[in-house]
């Protein structure tokens, strides 16, 4: 099988991106405001894409792959603008809750969470306290960030929770098989591939990240399969992925203060539209 998944976090409602999820400029250039994700979506939908749920997936005979909407962190924007924008198109989205912050600024409570599930969406998690180097953890370290995480979300749910996601994306092994120790049945990473594993009963799916900076039709392209820019966020996050590794919490620092500096000092330009690719899709 083989599956498209796209990465977002938080849509926002005016310009204050600290109103929901993570603070900061980093965090913030992860988020779109609502216009901007509506069209993102409205250039999806043009693409005939086929979103659906995780849980629901299966194989196509005509080849299309299935996408997924996933949104990290937990963010309340999830309640106040982004499943009702969903629903104007019929779908579901993955919403990947860090369950330490449930409750407090700019997150989900434990009834806004009930309510995003009940408007037909995934919840699940995206560990409990969503440390920034969570691939550097050891064992028992990821293993009680899934367990525990997993475990307040079914108790506020009263249901199972299978699906989770990455934080920071970056994928080892160990990091599915404490997620399958723990319960959990899908696992979405932030590695931009299509193609989808199985390691120790738990299905390992890529995604694309999608940034403010990103274009409705460059989503558009990631849903609908080109490998143009695909192969690009790939060489990307290879390219970080090394670096990170080099650098651990120097490295973090250090893009952290970019980030301040750029939303400071530099003005937001708009991106390059993307071209599309019809080559076959990068695995």
């Amino acid at each position: 099988m083989r599956a498209i998944g796209l990465e977002y976090h938080d849509v926002i409602t005016g310009e204050d991106f600290d109103a929901s999820g993570f603070p900061g400029a980093a965090a913030a250039s992860y988020k779109l405001t609502v216009p901007s994700f509506d069209a993102h979506m409205r250039a999806i939908a043009a693409t005939g894409a086929r979103v659906g749920r995780v849980d629901a997936a299966s194989d196509t005979r005509d080849g299309a792959m299935p996408v997924f909407l996933t949104f990290d962190d937990g963010g309340s924007s999830a309640f106040h603008g982004t499943g009702a924008c969903l629903a104007r198109f019929g779908w579901a989205g993955h919403f990947l809750v860090t369950t330490s912050r449930i409750g407090t600024h700019g997150f989900l409570d434990a009834a806004q969470i009930r309510a995003v599930q009940a408007a037909g969406h995934v919840i699940g998690s995206h560990s409990c306290t969503h440390p920034l180097r969570f691939s550097a953890l050891g064992r028992a370290a990821m293993l009680r960030e899934w367990a525990e995480s997993r475990d307040a979300l079914e108790q506020i749910l009263g249901a199972l929770v299978t699906v989770a996601s990455v934080p920071g994306g970056y994928f080892r092994r160990i990091a599915a098989e404490t997620a399958a120790e723990a319960g959990l049945r899908t696992l979405f990473t932030s590695e931009p591939v299509s193609s989808v594993r199985t390691i120790a009963g738990c299905t390992v799916l890529g995604r694309c990240s999608i940034r403010r900076a990103t274009p409705p039709d460059e989503a558009a392209a990631l849903a609908s399969g080109h490998l143009g820019p695909r192969a690009r966020q790939w060489v990307v996050w290879n390219g970080k992925k090394a670096v990170k590794a080099a650098g651990g919490r120097v490295y973090l620092s250090a893009r952290e203060w970019l980030f301040e500096r750029g939303a400071r000092e530099l003005p937001e330009q708009a991106p390059e539209p993307a071209v599309p690719d019809r080559r076959p899709p990068l695995a």
